[in-house]
């Protein structure tokens, strides 16, 4: 049983706890409470959907907003998408490789960084390369595993920020073909995931740290006062050095153009040489349009930028992305599978135990659906190849759970409005007139003007619930003796309209 309305989630509603006691005694009253004082937090409410749009635009991050309205209907080839719900994200690279330690940015000058000596010099990060070979490397247990749990499709970071390739290109020097005698990573991601039925992602860095980086700034953003070398000194401001995560007007000669022709190569070699690419994934920048990649990849979904990508919780709160879903836009989610907050996106010694539970990835998972979007995990592979342990274990308790209530979270309605914060602040998809519901941290289902259902079911069994419902009100408590350490969700089947 899952708690869903955590304190984090209380503050952000902006709940208190003055009544709580005199209504502990009812939690019905307490749910009905909880989701009248949320309701005046409701700024989506009253307002056309440009004006949603205008107004995150003005008050929120940039990451929560997308580029364009999708018309599902318009795109049936990208319907996947929409209907899987669960990625994979699959940071690997030289980060990862000790005596790297899963920062990647850890080369690039930050005060803290400096102050706690995490910081690694560009140089040392990248010596890994010369005998980095991950002997345990097996994409097909990687992605079996992950088709069994449930993710749909996968996401692999072909080249970093630190702009080694994972496959041998013929542009430039510094890729696998160069350091690996040819060995291609990348083919074998992409065959695993087409042999286990996961649409195939990829993810490219348009920033380069590797390139020219003796002429680079490494610190991040850029201030006024100093710039820093690749030796991690500082240096005037008017150095000249070039910028890290933008174009670099600022390098000598045309090794500006020098860059963006070694990247488009490495782009256009990754989606026209292993057939089929489902996905691209930017960060940074983007290296061709979406008009470009379509002339090679015409099914091909650009995710980033297309999309809204709130990063983290932070970023993407629920009233957050309610809003981004009200406004008419795709999201996906992009975050780590971490308790405690850290700078690891690749791997590191501490991702061994600062995990996820099963159970929180799937409520983090009906959470998005719940609010009309897409969940991309991040699971770190080890520098040699393997998976942590971990997800093997994961994989398995979420194939357990996917077989009695994959339907709540695989294909449901995306489209606003949605009940989860208007009618209930328990997290509820739907699809059609069926809804399906997750039990609060008292095992209440409290919803709101809706008609009286048919049925009401527990998933992990297939038994039929009672409830209580009057007046558009409906009431369900699952007892105790009913709950699992996973989402127990309830299925609530209403009539079908006529």
């Amino acid at each position: 049983m899952k708690i869903i309305v955590s304190l984090t989630l209380m503050v952000s509603l902006g709940l208190g706890y003055a009544n709580e006691e005199s209504l502990g005694e009812d939690p019905f009253l307490l749910a009905q409470q909880k989701l009248k004082e949320s309701h005046s937090k409701r700024r989506w409410l009253g307002k056309s959907q440009l004006e949603k749009q205008a107004w995150i635009r003005e008050h929120l991050h940039l990451k929560l907003r997308a580029k364009k309205v999708i018309v599902d209907s318009n795109h049936p080839e990208w319907a996947w998408f929409r209907k899987s719900g669960l990625g994979l994200f699959l940071h690997w690279g030289l980060a990862s490789v000790k005596p790297n330690n899963g920062d990647a940015w850890a080369m690039v000058w930050h005060p803290h960084r400096e102050r706690t000596n995490k910081l690694i010099k560009p140089e040392d990060m990248f010596k890994v390369a010369d005998t980095w070979n991950p002997s345990e490397y097996d994409a097909q247990k990687w992605m079996k595993a992950a088709a069994n749990a449930g993710f749909g499709y996968s996401v692999l970071t072909t080249r970093h920020h630190d702009g080694y390739c994972l496959w041998p290109s013929e542009y430039g020097a510094w890729d696998t073909g160069e350091k690996m005698d040819g060995r291609d990573l990348v083919k074998d991601y992409i065959e695993a995931c087409r042999d286990n039925g996961i649409k195939v992602g990829l993810y490219y860095s348009g920033p380069n740290w590797h390139f020219a980086y003796k002429k680079k700034n490494f610190i991040w953003p850029a201030n006024k006062k100093f710039q820093v070398n690749y030796k991690h000194e500082k240096t005037p401001a008017d150095s000249g050095l070039a910028s890290l995560m933008t174009s670099n007007p600022a390098l000598p000669g045309d090794l500006d153009q020098q860059e963006l022709q070694q990247s488009r190569g490495q782009v256009k070699e990754l989606v026209t040489k292993y057939g089929k690419i489902d996905m691209m994934w930017w960060d940074g920048s983007r290296i061709m349009s979406e008009e470009e990649l379509a002339k090679f990849q015409p099914e091909i979904f650009v995710a980033r930028g297309n999309i809204a990508t709130p990063e983290g919780l932070h970023q993407g709160t629920s009233e957050n992305v309610k809003m981004t879903n009200e406004a008419g836009w795709w999201w996906e989610m992009c975050i780590k599978s971490e308790n405690k907050f850290t700078p690891n996106w690749h791997y590191g010694e501490i991702c061994e135990t600062n995990h996820w539970t099963t159970n929180t990835l799937l409520t983090e998972l009906i959470r998005c659906r719940s609010l009309g979007g897409n969940l991309l995990v991040n699971i770190p592979p080890k520098g040699n190849g393997e998976m942590m342990d971990w997800y093997y274990q994961l994989c398995e308790e979420m194939a357990a759970w996917m077989k009695h209530s994959k339907e709540a979270i695989y294909d449901v309605d995306l489209k606003a409005p949605l009940p989860t914060l208007d009618k209930t602040q328990n997290y509820t998809t739907v699809k059609g007139n069926k809804w399906y519901s997750l039990p609060d941290e008292q095992g209440v289902i409290h919803i709101e003007e809706v008609r009286k259902p048919r049925i009401v079911i527990l998933m992990h069994t297939g038994e039929e619930l009672d409830y209580d419902y009057e007046d558009g009100e409906l009431k369900i408590f699952l007892d105790k003796s009913k709950w699992t350490t996973l989402p127990d969700m309830v299925k609530i089947v209403f009539p079908e309209n006529k």
